[in-house]
């Protein structure tokens, strides 16, 4: 058995920094939650294991590169894809892009339907490029 590098737990830890939600893919352990189960990442162990608090009570770990989970949008509970936005609530927190135009627009004094609006402009423009 390979151990990762210290270069290497710290990019994982990089990627499931503790407090992040995450939805299980898939895992090669018999004791996995099903797939589907969220969880809330608890820390990343010296050795690169991924400590998850599962929604089904299970605190089992991942293997990054072995098992498959993806990362959620803490606010609206979406995968993260693309380029994640930083919240303005913490400017650390990453947040999925659309959440991140809702809270630059709440800034500026937009709300509500104004907010739809503009966020389905923004997606009939992505989508026409």
């Amino acid at each position: 058995m390979r151990f990762p590098s210290r270069e290497e737990v710290a990019a994982v830890r990089a990627k499931y920094p503790a407090g992040a939600k995450v939805r299980l893919i898939s895992m090669q352990d018999p004791q996995a939650p099903p797939a589907g189960t969220t969880g809330t990442v608890i820390n990343t162990d010296d050795i690169g294991t991924v400590h998850i608090a599962w929604s089904n009570g299970s605190t089992l770990g991942i293997i990054d590169g072995v098992d498959r989970v993806v990362r959620l949008c803490p606010i609206c509970g979406e995968p993260l894809t693309g380029h994640p936005a930083l919240s303005r609530a913490d400017n650390t927190t990453q947040i999925c892009a659309e959440c991140g135009i809702r809270e630059a627009l709440s800034a500026a004094g937009i709300t509500g339907s104004d907010q739809d609006e503009i966020i389905e402009a923004i997606r009939n423009r992505s989508v026409s490029d």
